[in-house]
């Protein structure tokens, strides 16, 4: 793969509109629409780079409304053994880095640019991209005293980058909405929205607190546990998912075991949006060659039922 290396101070090419943060899309979209909007998600790297392009590419050209990526990393403690593995087989390449990853980003972005880039990562690999390139006597001048200065710096470096790169959301499911670098995310001038995360056992004051600092949308984990296809999705989402917009502004998508159209449409009528991921994942696994049309045609499948739902 041919790689511009995403420069220093971030991505020359962005073609990003500033006219709509994440959350005006999706409302602005979904209106227009008519029905929910769709967000695939697909591990970066998996099995390279240059199929993680071609992979986005089919997803949008299919219907996908929102793009999900993730971030490899060896503990992604929220995830399934399906994608689990795709991050193994990701970060087994030689070329593997956090940067590279990002190239991958702007080149979708440069490409599609009208559909926002979510990024899927945990922290570490997001505080570690500042120290990755800190020289030693760089590292030894950090704030001994204040625990955030390394932190905020990379921070902001990552964030920079990722904006420039048509990045648009982020989602951490191993960061605590109330933990201070938290609100470092929140507060970054790149607009990047940190989406929250609201599990079934999330406690009711909890969720309260959590729809205060919401933004871009809410990801509802529609079953305790990892990622992973699910035949049956509890009968419970429907009412959990209308106390958590009564307590919220912003729209809410339902991901973590959603893998079958019919499952989408169900999910229709009370949600903003479906998040599907381990699908996708087996998908490029079984057979990485002609997994582009596959995911295609599977992404407008679940469009299909998302929109036949609405007009039911």
């Amino acid at each position: 793969m041919q790689r511009r290396r995403v420069p220093a101070g971030g991505c020359k090419y962005s073609k990003r509109s500033k006219a709509l943060n994440l959350q005006e899309y999706i409302q602005h979209r979904q209106k227009s629409l008519g029905r929910p909007l769709y967000m695939p998600y697909i591990t970066a790297g998996d099995p390279d780079l240059k199929s993680t392009v071609s992979y986005a590419l089919a997803l949008i050209d299919g219907g996908a409304d929102v793009l999900e990526l993730g971030i490899p990393f060896s503990d992604p403690t929220a995830d399934g053994p399906v994608i689990q593995e795709a991050m193994v087989r990701a970060m087994a390449n030689a070329d593997f880095n956090i940067d590279h990853v990002l190239d991958a980003a702007a080149q979708i972005h440069e490409q599609r640019p009208e559909v926002p880039i979510v990024l899927l990562g945990y922290l570490n690999p997001v505080l570690s991209h500042f120290f990755s390139d800190l020289d030693p006597e760089a590292e030894k001048r950090m704030d001994p005293i204040n625990p955030n200065s390394g932190c905020q710096k990379s921070i902001h470096r990552f964030l920079t980058r990722a904006s420039e790169c048509g990045v648009q959301g982020m989602v951490i499911p191993d960061l605590p909405f109330d933990a201070p670098e938290a609100e470092l995310f929140r507060s970054h001038s790149s607009g990047i929205s940190l989406v929250s995360m609201i599990a079934p056992n999330t406690s009711a004051a909890r969720q309260k607190q959590i729809c205060k600092k919401a933004g871009g949308f809410i990801y509802y984990v529609s079953a305790l546990g990892t990622t992973g296809e699910r035949k049956e999705l509890s009968p419970e989402i429907a009412n959990r998912v209308k106390t958590i917009k009564e307590d919220s502004g912003v729209p809410l998508f339902v991901g973590f075991g959603v893998s079958q159209p019919e499952q989408a449409r169900a999910l229709a009528p009370y949600s903003d949006g479906v998040i599907v991921g381990s699908l996708n994942q087996r998908l490029i696994d079984e057979e990485p060659a002609t997994a582009a049309q596959r995911l295609k045609s599977t992404t407008a499948a679940f469009v299909a039922a998302l929109a036949s739902a609405a007009t039911a």
